[in-house]
């Protein structure tokens, strides 16, 4: 694992943008980083910690204990990211503020955007989701999973990215129908 001293910053950011179930975390298997920064696997560590289900995480309130302590920990992790030469975001940043924001925690790094392109198959997410919940117990309500469909927004070069990397899912998509039989 490169580890860089407190005088260096990251020289490459990777951000991964889609929805969820669309297989970024799958995606993130096949890239060569040597820090991942993922609220996601966060939120399971908190909920085994607590012996919570995923999806009440999300229903606690903001101003609960166990939020704080996510936050507390996704700060450290982007803190500790800026010691590392290849960070990849596994988020769904969907929005310019999304990464906007992550943007601004490296202003030296070079940026690229690997865009899932998720449109025309979101009755197919939200079925995957279902699958989801029965296999490992991951469950994101319809709601805020279509609300994140409407509030995605393209991905551009104006935004500071270097390279944008379009993922067809059709693949992940296969394989996901492929484990429901």
């Amino acid at each position: 694992m490169e580890h860089l001293t407190s005088n260096h910053s990251v020289s490459k950011v990777t951000m991964l943008v889609g929805p969820p179930c669309v297989g970024k975390s799958h995606y993130v298997k096949s890239l060569q980083y040597n820090c991942l920064i993922s609220s996601d696997r966060i939120v399971e560590q908190l909920c085994v910690k607590y012996g919570m289900q995923y999806h009440e995480f999300f229903a606690e309130p903001s101003s609960s204990s166990i939020k704080k302590e996510h936050r507390q920990c996704f700060d450290t992790a982007i803190s500790q990211s800026k010691y590392f030469s290849h960070v990849v975001w596994d988020l769904t940043n969907l929005t310019c503020l999304n990464r906007k924001n992550v943007m601004s925690h490296y202003p030296k790094a070079i940026f690229d955007a690997v865009v899932f392109e998720f449109k025309g198959y979101e009755e197919t997410l939200l079925q995957i989701n279902k699958q989801r919940y029965k296999q490992v117990g991951k469950f994101i309500a319809e709601s805020v999973m279509e609300n994140m469909f409407t509030a995605f927004e393209e991905v551009t070069v104006e935004e500071g990215f270097a390279n944008i990397i379009k993922v067809d899912i059709n693949d992940f998509i296969l394989a996901q129908s492929h484990k429901r039989r």
